[in-house]
């Protein structure tokens, strides 16, 4: 039993420095972007820095984490990350959640402040803010990072770990636009990543945490 035991230790030791390479280079591949590359990519009209920040976020988020998937895992990404599972459920449990949270935003901006929602925004905040960032977000931390976490300790643990994660991913743009300390921005983000990470796991379905965070960036931009 020996030699099986240390066989098997040998390859979950292998997976733990797998994916610490891979969040070590993912941070600071992100990092980059965020700190220097962003001020080049500026230099260009708004329409073109808006699709060139989406190619960034797609090679920096989604290809990394789908091709470790695919060829060192040796699984299907899309069934691995439930893009292809409880399709049906996700979606509905995503458009009734992002209605609640509307319903949350309308009382706040008309109620509460006596405002109104504002859309005349840039194609980048819908773009990048809107439609990306709820799927390559949650492809590498809920769909991806967490899995990966559940494999080793409980989803609790799991959860609050990815959730810190997911946290510190925007420390790079907070530095850049100044916004570091504020420890609401801080706490907040933390526990929406945990709700996140809770309904990932009871819906089953990468779906149902797409639509609810592209949803809530929506009423966040446009408030």
């Amino acid at each position: 039993m020996e030699p099986k035991l240390t066989l098997e230790n040998q390859a979950k030791t292998s997976d733990v420095k797998a994916i610490l390479l891979y969040l070590f280079l993912f941070y600071f591949a992100w990092s980059l972007k965020e700190l220097w590359l962003v001020e080049y990519i500026h230099l260009f009209n708004e329409t073109i820095a808006a699709f060139l920040t989406a190619l960034v976020k797609i090679s920096v988020w989604i290809l990394p984490a789908w091709l470790y998937i695919k060829y060192y895992l040796n699984i299907s990404p899309a069934n691995y990350l439930k893009i292809n599972v409880n399709v049906k459920k996700g979606v509905f449990w995503g458009g009734l959640l992002s209605l609640l949270l509307g319903l949350r935003f309308v009382f706040e901006v008309y109620v509460l402040h006596k405002q109104t929602f504002h859309f005349a925004l840039p194609l980048d905040s819908y773009l990048n803010v809107f439609l990306l960032a709820g799927i390559t977000e949650e492809i590498v931390f809920r769909g991806f990072i967490l899995q990966e976490i559940n494999k080793r300790m409980s989803f609790w643990k799991a959860n609050v770990i990815t959730a810190l994660l997911f946290l510190v991913i925007h420390y790079a743009v907070w530095i850049y636009n100044g916004e570091f300390f504020d420890l609401w921005g801080h706490m907040y983000v933390f526990i929406l990543g945990l709700i996140f990470g809770y309904v990932y796991r009871k819906t089953t379905s990468l779906w149902s945490v797409v639509i609810l965070h592209s949803f809530h960036n929506l009423f966040v931009i446009i408030s």
